[in-house]
């Protein structure tokens, strides 16, 4: 009995493609497509609506390569792609003895020799029958909508061939499109069809059908110079491709199956439809030429939707699909046997190495497993009972590809591909990867969920999502090297810390870290049953003494939050940050209110764990997620509107509006202050101010309008605020769910939670508002400004109206009048990143085009992999040089700085505040006339010094030490003036200034004590002729210095200076100090 079957085998020898006729197409079709339906039908192939192909019945995507079919038109068309060929054919011959004119190879035609009496072609019927032009005729695109026929002149098409009468000169007085003397048989070789001809009419627009009869009394030899094949000149048909053509998403794990297929569906559509609704207009005079102009129309629209066209046409809406688009959208946008794409959840039960895969996308992923005397028992097993479920399964034996039916018949040696299963590596990702660690790679878990993907939410932070509707990419490595490559470079377990900062990958974050601040603190007691529930997730079995034996409120003993959360740690663990916090042995004795020390940070509890414990705290801090969560659900945590109004009672409430009122007139009168204090107009009258005098102050326009003086008042009225938000924080209870989660770091913030209950503040729009905004932002004050006249507005009003900025003193839970609204959703799109989102992405492509290949060579330099090219000459790091030789510094520099720029989006955009992201965005932009003095060039050493050894590397050495900058100032030690005037020369001054320069940074330099004393002198007199001798002339020499330590003496030596006399010897001292010293010190020696 034959227990597996094996594919035909044959050698293909040559492929040969040709163009289908209309009766090719009708004969290898699957079906006809006569209703609108049958366009999108199962018998064209999978994926559809249907669980199977009706055509060849199979169930899955691979097995069913897709069915196309026919649609028969309407109306017989042309070719659009062989339109051009047909007018060049009928402009050589004749129209009337369809013979061929002048330019025409005759000598292979077995014709009869044409007469001399065509009236066309013979010379005297050329004076009475001008010469026929045929021409392609562009007209707009016909649309049948509503049962009546519209054309589109913004969509151009060539859809018709028009024959037109030269040579002659129009009569004008007979009115346009007629030629004067035309005979009335001219248009007698076209033959007529529902309305006759007229014999004046100088154009006639002919129809397929008239196109086709002359071509059919024409030589078919004749044709063949021009077109190979005349049955492809025409359409009578259109083939519709197989529905994997067409499907761009799969509604993957929809009941109903729903699909959303490309536009090319739709034109097939209309296509079909109008080949019902044509016949509505047969009586129409010109039916024929209508019918063809329209269905020309629609398949033109069919044709150009297809992949073949690259772009599109004028006119075209850009959601039509084209070229690359196509690809995108139909062909790579789908999974395949080893990529899945779905939406991701968050489920806290899955441990953090882990993604949930739902059941049914398990069974259409694959997985290639090499046979192997180690796995053999367990591969058979796995395959055993995908055949129990699926009756075969594909393998590959010697290198066949061949599917068993039957359980045992696998062999070692075999390549086995069955579906995924538990425990099996995945690659996952999450596009835009903004660093290095957003490729992870997790183990599978089957789960009997639908549509999603699971993960731990600790696992968000790397990935940069959240569960919006964030899409996760997965890829299934088919090779040992592949798995082995991931689980030893991507893994979760091999990247615990960011490579960028130093943090850990992965931490407590939202509800996991608002449950461990509320387990911690101070007030938290847990009954037996409650600790008994929560300990069954620890990983620790023992259970604690209870912290409270008895209590006069509840019956039993009581455990502390801090003891259940020194259940989550592991044994021996010591940990402090500060005075307040102190965790020795794994138990907390005291922690501080705050939770810093629970958030991500290079100081945090769980990035001490994992540096010290390793893949180990991997576990702690997974069972730490459930705990915690568990915990969270014990206890509850919603957020209400009692949050917002902070106080039940009136008098609270309006004791609250009070002091926010206060605040606000005092943040204000700081803003106002500020900017007098900045004008340079009141500075006299701030000079005479007697404070028991009422001093009117004014502000000048341009201060009005001064950028940097009204950014500092904002900062004067920023500081005063803060105030205002410490004020908020004292009078919220501690039961506050918001102010829970804003103290433990997990959500939202201070200012964000102020706006909400106190008042929104400070608005600056990005730019500025379009408007003057009145000082009271009141609909009554902006009516009232509207109905002034500007010119006529009083110096005070003047102050009042600006907009560079505006304070609003009502908060969202009050609600906001029309103009605060208006002023708040202007100057909220600032903090909106979508007008600036494409400024990371450019940033990460243009800069990880640049750095890819840069890295750590073997002797410790930068240098690029192509080109070898020495970008830094030491890598600077404060670890083993040795872990990092050939790490892709270049990629990880690119990422870091990525991954600012996506965070620099959560900051606000204005005029009036510096916004990180366009700050890295002008440090990295490139100015093509800059004033800056720093500038980068590469050198290219000859090649010849490749024959040497190190050769390339010794060059470069030699290249840095000599454009390496040195000034005499990096050599001097010591500087001393002495006075030794009793045996100086007439013509010397009384004192010497003696340098002491180090030997071992001169021998490092690789300068000479003599070469430096001819640089110094020279540079010296250099600089004094540019001064005009307005310096003193010097004596520059080496000595042995007599002075000075003797350890000094050793490591040193000496260069004298000495001045030229003068009458005043302090004066002279006081040059040397402040005009001689300091211009031999900024001496360059060497170097640019």
């Amino acid at each position: 009995m034959e227990l597996h079957r094996e594919p035909p085998e044959a050698i293909l020898n040559a492929i040969k493609f040709d163009l289908m006729t209309s009766t090719d197409m009708e004969k290898l079709s699957s079906m006809s497509i006569i209703e609108v339906s049958d366009v999108t039908s199962p018998k064209l192939g999978l994926p559809n609506g249907s669980l199977q192909c009706e055509t060849c019945g199979s169930q899955r995507g691979r097995d069913c390569d897709g069915h196309f079919g026919v649609t028969k038109l309407a109306a017989t068309v042309h070719n659009p792609y062989f339109i051009d060929d047909v007018v060049h054919f009928l402009n050589r011959i004749c129209p009337g003895c369809l013979s061929p004119r002048e330019g025409i190879d005759t000598k292979r035609l077995e014709r009869e020799k044409v007469q001399a009496t065509c009236k066309y072609c013979s010379k005297d019927g050329s004076k009475l029958y001008p010469s026929i032009v045929f021409k392609t005729l562009s007209s707009p695109r016909v649309l049948l909508f509503k049962s009546k026929l519209h054309r589109n002149a913004s969509v151009m098409e060539r859809i018709s061939i028009v024959a037109e009468a030269a040579d002659r000169m129009p009569n004008r007085s007979k009115g346009k499109g007629s030629l004067e003397g035309l005979p009335l048989d001219f248009w007698d070789f076209v033959p007529s069809e529902n309305k006759q001809v007229q014999s004046n009419m100088t154009k006639i627009i002919l129809s397929p059908y008239q196109v086709f009869y002359m071509l059919k009394k024409s030589d078919p030899e004749l044709i063949k110079q021009f077109v190979s094949r005349r049955e492809l000149l025409f359409l009578s048909c259109l083939p519709v491709t197989p529905n994997c053509h067409r499907v761009v998403e799969i509604g993957y794990g929809l009941p109903d199956g729903r699909l959303t297929f490309d536009d090319r569906t739709k034109a097939y559509k209309r296509m079909v439809d109008v080949s019902r609704r044509i016949d509505d207009y047969r009586q129409h005079p010109h039916f024929s030429v209508l019918a063809s102009s329209l269905v020309s129309s629609r398949v033109s629209e069919c044709l150009k939707s297809s992949k073949l066209y690259s772009k599109k046409a004028d006119g075209e809406t850009s959601t039509d699909t084209y070229g690359m688009k196509w690809l995108k959208d139909v062909v790579l946008s789908k999974r395949s046997d080893n990529v899945f794409r779905s939406i991701m959840v968050g489920d806290p039960k899955i441990k953090l190495w882990e993604i949930g895969i739902p059941e049914d996308l398990s069974s259409s992923l694959v997985v290639s497993e090499h046979v192997s005397s180690y796995n053999f028992q367990s591969t058979n097993l796995k395959c055993n009972l995908h055949l129990l479920a699926k009756q075969e399964l594909f393998i590959r034996r010697n290198g066949k590809l061949m599917f068993l039916r039957k359980a045992d018949q696998l062999e070692i040696g075999d390549i086995a591909y069955r579906p995924l299963q538990d425990g099996d590596i995945i690659l996952i990702n999450r596009p835009p990867s903004v660093h290095q660690h957003s490729l992870i790679a997790l183990s599978a878990k089957i789960l009997p969920i639908h549509s999603v993907v699971s993960i731990n939410p600790l696992c968000c932070t790397p990935f940069a999502g959240d569960f919006d509707g964030d899409c996760l990419h997965g890829y299934i490595p088919q090779s040992i090297r592949s798995r082995v490559e991931l689980e030893e470079l991507v893994s979760l377990h091999n990247q615990l810390l960011n490579m960028q900062d130093g943090r850990n990958l992965v931490s407590l974050t939202h509800d996991s870290l608002a449950a461990a601040h509320l387990l911690t603190s101070t007030d938290v007691f847990l009954k037996k049953s409650e600790l008994q529930q929560l300990q069954m997730l620890c990983l620790s079995v023992s259970t604690p003494a209870p912290a409270v034996i008895k209590s006069m409120n509840f019956q039993g003993s009581l455990w502390t939050g801090k003891q259940l959360f020194s259940m989550l740690l592991p044994s021996g663990m010591n940990f402090s940050c500060d005075t307040e916090l102190h965790i020795m042995d794994s138990e907390v004795l005291t922690c501080s209110l705050g939770s810093s020390w629970l958030q991500n940070n290079t100081s945090g509890l769980f990035s001490v764990m994992f540096k010290q414990y390793g893949c180990k705290a991997l576990d702690f801090l997974s069972s730490a997620q459930e705990v915690l969560c568990e915990f969270l659900t014990m206890r509850g945590l919603s957020v209400s509107l009692s949050d917002l109004y902070m106080f039940s009672d009136h008098y609270s409430r309006r004791k609250l509006a009070e002091g926010v009122k206060l605040a606000l007139y005092e943040a204000e009168e700081a803003f106002r202050v500020k900017k007098i204090l900045l004008d340079p107009i009141n500075i006299p009258v701030l000079k005479c101010h007697d404070e028991t005098e009422d001093v009117t102050y004014r502000q000048s326009d341009c201060i009005q309008s001064n950028p940097s003086v009204i950014r500092s008042s904002i900062m004067a009225f920023k500081d005063v605020f803060r105030d205002l938000l410490k004020m908020v924080q004292q009078h919220v209870s501690n039961d506050n769910s918001m102010m829970v989660m804003i103290n433990a770091g997990s959500k939202g913030s201070m200012l964000k939670y102020a706006q909400q209950t106190a008042c929104i503040g400070l608005q600056l729009p990005a730019s500025k508002f379009p408007f003057r905004i009145p000082s009271q932002l009141s609909c009554i004050s902006w009516n009232g400004q509207k109905s002034l006249n500007y010119e006529a507005e009083s110096t005070s009003e003047r102050v009042g109206g600006q907009n560079l900025y505006a304070v609003i003193k009502n908060s969202f839970i009050e609600g906001l009048n029309p103009l605060e609204c208006l002023l708040h959703a202007i100057s909220g799109r600032a903090n909106f990143f979508s007008e600036n989102a494409d400024v990371p992405g450019t940033l990460t492509r243009k800069l990880m085009y640049h750095l890819r290949d840069i890295h750590v060579a073997y002797d410790g330099t930068v240098r690029s992999s192509y080109g070898q090219q020495i970008v830094q000459f030491s890598y600077d790091s404060v670890d083993d040089l040795v872990d990092k030789l050939g790490a892709p510094v270049g990629c990880r520099a690119a990422c870091s700085i990525s991954e600012a720029a996506y965070g620099a989006l959560e900051h606000p955009v204005n005029g009036l505040e510096d916004s990180p992201l366009m700050n890295l965005q002008e440090v990295f932009k490139c100015h093509k006339a800059t004033n800056s003095g720093d500038h980068i060039g590469l050198l290219f050493l000859s090649r010849h010094l490749k024959k040497y050894r190190y050769g390339l590397e010794y060059a470069s050495l030699e290249v840095k030490n000599h454009l390496e900058r040195v000034n005499f100032s990096d050599l001097v030690e010591t500087i001393m003036i002495i006075y030794d005037g009793h045996d100086k020369i007439r013509n010397e001054g009384m004192w010497t200034t003696h340098f002491h320069i180090n030997k071992a940074m001169m021998k490092k330099k690789r300068l000479g004590l003599r070469f430096v004393v001819d640089e110094l002198a020279k540079e010296y007199d250099t600089t004094r002729d540019q001064l005009n001798n307005a310096i003193p002339s010097i004596r520059i020499s080496r000595r042995k210095c007599l002075v000075g330590d003797e350890g000094v003496k050793s490591s040193s030596c000496c260069i004298a200076v000495v001045a030229h006399a003068e009458r005043n010897s302090i004066s002279q001292l006081d040059t040397i100090k402040t005009r001689v010293i300091p211009s031999i010190l900024d001496t360059l020696l060497k170097g640019c």
